[in-house]
């Protein structure tokens, strides 16, 4: 005996959704139109069903438009990890807006924003050790330092938590971008540190809108101050904080100015008064560390700036 067929359209919504969250984005989006019964149950519920996941998202943008991206959604078929690559072209901001709706964001692994104008750029990529229990988060900049001339800038961020790059496509949304001040003259530099300290700190990268900025420092000293300003390195906040490894690379200027600043600031934020420096060819270091009578960790703040390899590192641990 056959079993008898079971109309979608009178099954309760709880039932119409379970069934609708095994199908594909493509279908979802074919389906809506079918009634407009479906229409506003999909509609509704936008936000709870499968859409496609973004591995690689490239954004152009000139002046105060987003003009076009590059993507890659992530492949949940075969052995490949991302499908093939994709382009597509903004004629305003109410497309861009709709196409951000329809994919998500949160497990994105790489990230590129380039000013179409002077071919600014940063990139942040994403990858986790899962030997070593570190999330590992790269940054690349691209920042223009006169008429002619570029810097290229390395920055590498180890976290003992699992934090993904952005939360959902709301922080690609133009005014959130906005509110980060991606499209002023220094946007590149400022959305760069502000997605950093998000990742340092674990909180919500908009709560950096307002956050200090001075172009005329480099941008390592500007993120150890604002960490600093924070209480990340405040002897009294160890237990139980999130552990992390800050690398700049590239950084070719490091001289006695910066020797200062960094032995001023470890001074203020010592163990127990126990704080060991060390200076020659090879290395500039600082470490300061105690072993915790409460949580039983030994607690480390410290620094360390290769002279070779022109690297600075800093961590608390």
């Amino acid at each position: 005996m056959d079993k008898p067929e079971i109309n979608l359209l009178s099954l309760p919504d709880n039932f119409k959704l379970q069934i609708l969250k095994k199908l594909d984005w493509e279908s979802l989006v074919k389906l809506k139109f079918v009634c407009r019964d479906l229409y506003f149950l999909i509609k509704r519920n936008i936000w709870s069903l499968n859409k496609p996941e973004m591995y690689y998202f490239s954004i152009d943008y000139d002046g105060n438009r987003i003009s076009r991206a590059h993507y890659k959604l992530m492949n949940t078929e075969g052995p490949r990890r991302y499908r093939h690559s994709k382009h597509i072209e903004f004629s305003n901001g109410d497309v861009y807006e709709n196409f951000l709706k329809k994919i998500d964001f949160t497990k994105i692994k790489r990230l590129v924003l380039r000013n179409f104008l002077n071919d600014e750029y940063i990139v942040v990529c994403h990858e986790n050790d899962s030997s070593k229990n570190f999330y590992k988060y790269t940054f690349l900049f691209k920042l223009l330092t006169g008429r002619f001339r570029a810097e290229y800038l390395s920055i590498k961020i180890e976290r003992s938590r699992k934090f993904g790059m952005i939360y959902d496509g709301n922080i690609l949304r133009k005014e959130s971008l906005r509110k980060l001040e991606f499209f002023e003259n220094d946007g590149t530099r400022l959305v760069g540190k502000k997605i950093a300290m998000d990742l340092l700190t674990g909180n919500p990268i908009l709560e950096y809108e307002n956050s200090p900025t001075d172009t005329r420092k480099t941008l390592h000293v500007q993120t150890t101050n604002h960490l600093f300003e924070l209480g990340l390195f405040n002897p009294d906040n160890t237990c139980g904080r999130i552990r992390f490894t800050l690398t700049f690379q590239d950084l070719y200027k490091f001289g006695i100015l910066r020797e200062r600043f960094y032995r001023k600031l470890f001074e203020e934020i010592n163990f127990n008064n126990n704080l060991m420096e060390e200076n020659n060819d090879k290395v500039y270091s600082i470490t300061s560390y105690m072993n915790c009578s409460k949580c039983g960790v030994k607690h480390e703040n410290s620094l360390l700036y290769d002279k070779d390899l022109k690297e600075l590192h800093i961590t608390l641990n």
